[in-house]
């Protein structure tokens, strides 16, 4: 069985989609599937990474680990970073599709999701951490 599953979410800071992504990384990794991820940063894993995790980068993480990557808006960048510096995404969860599919929570601003926001990242993290036994189990 893996060890871990490396967690990328979006780190576009003006965006709403971003803050809902990292907020729900933060979920999984903390509350979900704590002994089962790690979270990734966006930035470091686009700027070469930092030699952690046993002396691994963060690109050589997701070289070695399934990553699955939280997109803040469709252009997608973290994917992107993940597929050109590591190889394929082994999921990719994207906020706009919960957004749509929930109109009923409207999160308060990207600075303050409030409680209908945390909700929504709540439902992004449940997801993600599906995907997260989806891999564990198809190992």
């Amino acid at each position: 069985m893996r060890k871990k599953v490396g967690i990328i979410a979006c780190s576009g800071e003006e965006l709403l989609g971003g803050t809902l992504s990292r907020a729900a990384a933060r979920i999984v990794v903390e509350k979900l599937r704590p002994q089962a991820t790690i979270i990734l940063c966006e930035p470091l894993f686009a700027a070469g990474g930092l030699e952690r995790h046993g002396g691994q980068g963060e690109r050589n993480f997701a070289k070695e680990h399934p990553t699955i990557t939280i997109e803040g808006c469709e252009e997608e960048c973290a994917k992107i970073a993940v597929e050109k510096y590591s190889g394929p995404a082994a999921a990719t969860i994207r906020v706009d599709e919960f957004l749509k599919a929930h109109p009923e929570l409207i999160p308060r601003s990207r600075e303050d999701l409030g409680k209908d926001g945390m909700k929504l990242a709540e439902i992004i993290a449940e997801e993600t951490a599906k995907k997260v036994d989806e891999l564990f189990i198809s190992e």
